[in-house]
C-alpha cells in the first residue's frame, strides 16, 4: 500500500519536520530542541516584541497600528494552536498516520477510487494553500525591496537603534524576515492538515457504507437473496463483522482526533474571526491600489480559506456519519436478517 498520508500531506509534513514539530526520523530529541527553540525565538519573542512596540510606541497610529494588532492576534492564536504538536509529538504523529495502517488498505477498485480521490483533494488543498502563503509573504516583503530607506516587514521593539549601521540593520532585518516567514509557513500546516484528516475519516466512512450496501457481493456464486444457504449467511456475517470492526476503528480515530486537535481548531476559529475583523477595518484605512490593501486582502483570504477547511470537512464527516443510520435499508442487511435466524449466528 502506498503511503497515502505522505502523498496527501507531503508539503505540510515537510514544513512541520523543518520546524521540529513532526517526528519523521530517529533524531526525536534534536527535533524537539529545534522545535522549542524556533517556537520561542521566532513566534513568542517576535510577537512579544511587536506587542511591546505597540504599547510603548508614540508614533504608531491608524493603519500601522491596525496592521500590528492584526498580526499580534493571529500569531498569539498560533501560540496555542501549535502547542499540541510540541507537547505530544508522538501522539500527534500516530493520529496523523492512523489511516496509513494496513487494515485501511483498499480491498477492491471501488475502495481504491474513494481513497485516491481523498488523497488527490488533500494534496491539492495543501499545495494550493502553501503557494498562497508564499505569494502573501512576497507581497508582504515587497515594500522592503522597493523602499529607499531602511524599513522592516514588522515593527519590533528593540533596545538599540537598528539603523545605526548596515551590519546591525541587515542582522535585524534577517531576524524580522525570519519571524514573518516562520509565522506564515506555520500557518500553512494546520488548516489543510487538520481538515484533511477529517476528510480521510469521511473517505473511510464512504468505504464502510459501500461495503454495507454491497454485502451480497460476498455471497458465493452470486446467489440471489431467496437462495441463500447457511454457509452464505455465515460468509456475509463474517464480512459484516469486519464492517463493525472497521467502524470501531474509525470511531477510535475520531476520539483521538478530537483529543489532539480540538484545541487547535478552537484557537484558530477564535483568532481567525478576530483577524478577519481587523483586516476589514484595515481595508477602510488604505487606498484600493496600495500594497497594504493587497496585504490585507491576501491575509483575509487565507484566513477565510483556513476556517473553511475546518467547517467544510468537519461538516462532511458529520453528514457522512449520519448516512450510516439508514444504510441497512438501502442494502440487503435487514432483508437477510428477516429471512433467516442463522444470519445472526457466528
Amino acid at each position: 500500500m502506498n503511503d497515502i498520508i505522505k502523498e496527501s500531506f507531503k508539503v505540510d509534513l515537510n514544513v512541520l519536520s523543518l520546524f521540529g514539530l513532526y517526528i519523521s526520523g530517529n533524531n526525536s530529541t534534536l527535533l524537539k530542541v529545534r522545535g522549542y527553540a524556533l517556537y520561542f525565538f521566532l513566534l513568542v519573542m517576535g510577537t512579544t516584541l511587536i506587542l511591546i512596540n505597540l504599547i510603548v510606541g508614540n508614533d504608531i497610529i491608524g493603519m500601522q497600528m491596525n496592521l500590528m494588532v492584526t498580526y499580534i492576534v493571529e500569531t498569539m492564536g498560533m501560540w496555542l494552536k501549535v502547542l499540541p504538536f510540541m507537547q505530544n509529538p508522538e501522539r500527534i504523529k500516530e493520529c496523523i498516520n492512523f489511516f496509513g495502517r494496513s487494515e485501511f488498505a483498499p480491498k477492491d477498485q471501488e475502495e481504491k477510487k474513494i481513497i485516491d480521490e481523498c488523497v488527490r483533494i488533500c494534496h491539492r488543498n495543501c499545495t494550493a494553500y502553501f503557494y498562497g502563503v508564499i505569494i502573501t509573504e512576497i507581497i508582504w516583503g515587497m515594500p522592503i525591496l522597493i523602499a529607499k530607506e531602511k524599513i522592516f516587514p514588522i515593527q519590533l521593539w528593540l533596545p538599540y537603534d537598528p539603523t545605526s549601521s548596515n551590519l546591525v540593520y541587515y542582522v535585524t532585518l534577517f531576524y524580522a524576515m525570519t519571524v514573518v516567514v516562520y509565522d506564515g509557513l506555520l500557518g500553512t500546516v494546520t488548516g489543510p492538515l487538520i481538515g484533511g484528516l477529517a476528510y480521510h475519516a469521511t473517505a473511510q466512512l464512504k468505504i464502510l457504507k459501500y461495503n454495507l450496501q454491497n454485502l451480497d457481493k460476498h455471497v458465493e456464486g452470486n446467489t440471489s437473496i431467496n437462495e441463500l444457504t447457511i454457509i452464505n449467511y455465515k460468509t456475509v456475517y463474517r464480512h459484516l463483522k469486519r464492517c463493525i470492526i472497521h467502524h470501531n476503528n474509525i470511531l477510535s480515530f475520531v476520539a483521538e482526533y478530537e483529543e489532539c486537535f480540538s484545541g487547535c481548531v478552537f484557537w484558530q476559529l477564535a483568532a481567525g474571526l478576530l483577524t478577519l475583523c481587523f483586516c476589514c477595518i484595515g481595508l477602510t484605512l488604505v487606498t484600493a491600489a496600495s500594497t497594504d490593501a493587497s496585504i490585507y486582502l491576501a491575509c483575509a483570504f487565507l484566513i477565510f480559506v483556513q476556517l473553511l477547511f475546518y467547517c467544510h470537512y468537519g461538516t462532511l464527516l458529520y453528514e457522512e456519519n449520519n448516512t450510516l443510520i439508514n444504510v441497512f435499508t438501502w442494502g440487503i442487511g435487514i432483508d437477510m436478517m428477516l429471512k433467516s435466524e442463522k444470519f445472526c449466528l457466528p
